[in-house]
């Protein structure tokens, strides 16, 4: 029994031993740790990855773009660097816009007419498939079907032609309109200019109401004349 006590005595106190000598080695390695990691690490080059080791490794299918030059921009679609047109700053918008406007109407009129008789005539031969099938009802049930889709499509192709071609007048009469009252405001003004002179009215002085009076009359009968004109 004594033999027996003393071997596990011995095994405790080599196993403590061990065990503090592990500890300090522990701690020591511990007090150490901050100072190999508090160098920082240089930032990988471009096109390049740190990998788990800690070393840079290039990255795949990585390929190096240069800056389109002044002017040029990159598309999505090729890749290349495409010319950008530059548009024109100094075209009379006003111009530009009622010519382009009435091109549009008078193309999309005609248009619209020509679609028009298209679906006149594919409807007077829907209608004249369903008149000669009567006998078969299978076939006579089957063309009436494709009459009625499309005389909806029709009616929802004209309805959508209609707003649109009714827009495109609610916008050519506001520019008819926007052009007319500014006429008339010029002709006010030449109308003013011409009173004060005739009037011997200086430059800087006020104009007298008479002279008030002409003008709101003159005002008056301008938005009278518009109103006539625009109304419907």
């Amino acid at each position: 029994m004594a033999d027996i006590a003393k071997s596990l005595l011995s095994a405790v106190g080599l196993g403590s031993g061990s065990g503090g000598a592990s500890g300090g080695a522990a701690s020591a390695s511990g007090g150490a740790a901050p100072q190999a990691g508090g160098a920082r690490r240089s930032r990988c080059p471009r096109g390049s990855r740190r990998n788990k080791a800690g070393d840079c490794v290039k990255s795949s299918g990585y390929t190096a773009k240069k800056r389109c030059p002044r002017g040029t921009r990159r598309s999505k679609v090729s890749g290349n660097c495409e010319k950008i047109e530059m548009l024109l700053r100094h075209v009379d918008k006003s111009q530009r816009q009622v010519s382009s406007t009435m091109k549009s109407s008078v193309k999309k009129v005609k248009e619209v007419a020509k679609e028009a008789l298209v679906e006149v005539a594919e409807l007077k031969k829907a209608d004249a498939a369903v008149a000669s099938a009567g006998v078969d009802r299978l076939a006579a049930a089957r063309a009436a079907a494709a009459l009625k889709r499309q005389k909806k499509a029709a009616a929802s192709d004209a309805r959508a032609k209609g707003k649109i071609a009714a827009a495109e007048a609610r916008e050519k009469k506001a520019e008819d309109f926007e052009e007319d009252r500014r006429k008339d405001r010029a002709e006010i003004l030449a109308k003013i200019a011409r009173t004060r002179k005739a009037m011997g009215i200086r430059k800087n002085e006020d104009n007298p109401a008479a002279l008030r009076r002409l003008i709101e009359q003159w005002e008056t009968e301008s938005n009278v004349r518009l109103y006539n004109k625009y109304r419907t």
